[in-house]
């Protein structure tokens, strides 16, 4: 079976901590994806969960595979199913690389292991990915100052997900 990769980049106007921070930072990805309990150590297990549906559970499970601060963050992706009784499949592997540039930073999302992904569901995360990466994370970096982020950047109520029914164990 042919390798399926995702590949999303974009130029930010931040140097490469600033950036660092708004992809590490559980309160930030809370606001860019989704809530978590999110730590930058390898090994580390977390998840990001928002509420489901009758066809996604909400829940993403992940480990850190590496940490390389400011340039490269590697992490794995097991989206939950639904119904319990389904086996999961193999976890999709995300690779950030930080690139200094004479602007700011080059961003690249690296996402391989979608195999098991329906092509249009491929055509869906590629979208999500862009949004994410070219309209929430310049927020969100608006908002990290003297290496702080700040949270208020994308208010609750105009996050792309639902978020009624969180555990209290997540940064929402």
């Amino acid at each position: 079976m042919k390798k399926k990769t995702l590949r999303c980049e974009v130029e930010l106007p931040h140097p490469p901590e600033d950036v660092w921070l708004a992809l590490t930072t559980p309160e930030s990805i809370a606001e860019w994806l989704m809530p978590n309990n999110f730590k930058a150590e390898v090994g580390h297990k977390f998840r990001l969960q928002v509420d489901g549906n009758w066809m996604f559970s909400g829940i993403n499970e992940c480990e850190v595979l590496e940490v390389d601060p400011p340039r490269r963050l590697v992490y794995n992706w097991v989206v939950v199913p639904t119904n319990a009784a389904k086996p999961r499949h193999e976890p999709m592997v995300l690779t950030w690389s930080l690139q200094p540039t004479a602007g700011g930073t080059k961003l690249v999302l690296e996402q391989t292991g979608l195999e098991h992904i329906p092509w249009h569901f491929r055509g869906m995360m590629s979208m999500g990915w862009g949004r994410y990466m070219r309209k929430l994370m310049p927020k969100v970096l608006r908002n990290v100052q003297g290496g702080v982020f700040t949270p208020g950047a994308i208010p609750p109520n105009k996050r792309c997900y639902p978020m009624k029914r969180l555990p209290s164990d997540l940064v929402k």
